[in-house]
């Protein structure tokens, strides 16, 4: 029966494989404005503002994708700057549970090419995100502790906890074992189920592309949502000896979604973004 299980994961791996980008973060403090990162200051240019809510309250830079950086890739543009603001005033963090494409709390904004732009000194002096009424930044970055990425491009098979997953699997698993049907992953024999699980569980997270994680449900799910196929940012909550500390609620994960659309016309406008938790 092992035997079997093997060759059925080895193939199942090998379907519908979708281009990744795995991001290793690092902790630096000597990055320039136009790196890539998490946390830390940011690329502005000086035709621009930091964005804001329509309180004219401001988000919170958590992270930007220097695309002159990443590997040669069929997901991103080959240059130019992709940023994610998302709300540090509250403990939603810029989600909208009514309305997950709202761009009234978060923000993604692509610059084609790096202009003119602030230095360190001009946005500290104007950068302030909007704090809760106790003064605290709700986020789950450092934002003073910025992390460096490195990237390396893989082919990804079809996550868990994606949303395309379960029919697929259930397809397949009932071609290859007709005497063990099932309609779910863990309606099978539980010690199966978990065997299964972990040798298609991926445990390490953040990326561009690919399939998606979560700890709850992915939201796109619903059919309202079905589009949005697309990963422009995923990052995993992280607590390791290097120092890298991403925190997510109690250790989940946020993601940010485009459709095709968006991504081959460069507007972010209305993407999904979710976070969720355990």
């Amino acid at each position: 029966m092992k035997e079997k299980i093997d060759a059925f994961v080895a193939e199942f791996k090998q379907e519908a494989l979708l281009d990744a980008i795995r991001i290793k973060l690092s902790p630096s403090m000597a990055l320039e404005l136009t790196q890539s990162k998490v946390g830390g200051l940011f690329y502005l240019p000086k035709t621009t503002e930091i964005p804001t809510n329509s309180k004219g309250e401001q988000l919170m830079f958590l992270t930007q994708i220097n695309c002159e950086e990443l590997p040669e890739n069929t997901i991103y543009p080959k240059k130019g700057i992709m940023q994610f603001w998302i709300f540090g005033g509250n403990y939603d963090m810029g989600n909208d549970y009514n309305n997950p494409c709202s761009d009234e709390n978060k923000r993604v904004i692509y610059y084609p090419m790096i202009e003119e732009h602030y230095g360190s000194e001009e946005l500290a002096a104007i950068y302030k995100p909007q704090r809760d009424e106790d003064g605290e930044l709700i986020t789950p970055i450092c934002i003073d502790k910025p992390l460096s990425m490195s990237f390396q491009l893989e082919k990804q098979w079809r996550t868990t906890s994606d949303y395309r997953f379960q029919d697929a699997f259930i397809e397949k698993w009932n071609e290859y074992f007709p005497e063990k049907q099932t309609q779910n992953l863990w309606e099978l024999d539980e010690d199966l189920a978990e065997l299964v699980y972990e040798m298609l569980d991926i445990t390490e997270n953040t990326q561009i592309g690919g399939y998606g994680y979560f700890t709850q449900t992915d939201p796109r799910i619903y059919e309202t949502l079905s589009e949005y196929t697309e990963i422009l940012f995923q990052l995993d909550s992280c607590d390791d000896d290097n120092g890298c500390e991403i925190m997510w609620g109690d250790c989940g994960v946020g993601n940010f979604f485009a459709t095709k659309e968006q991504l081959k016309k460069l507007d972010f406008t209305n993407c999904l973004y979710n976070w969720d938790c355990c």
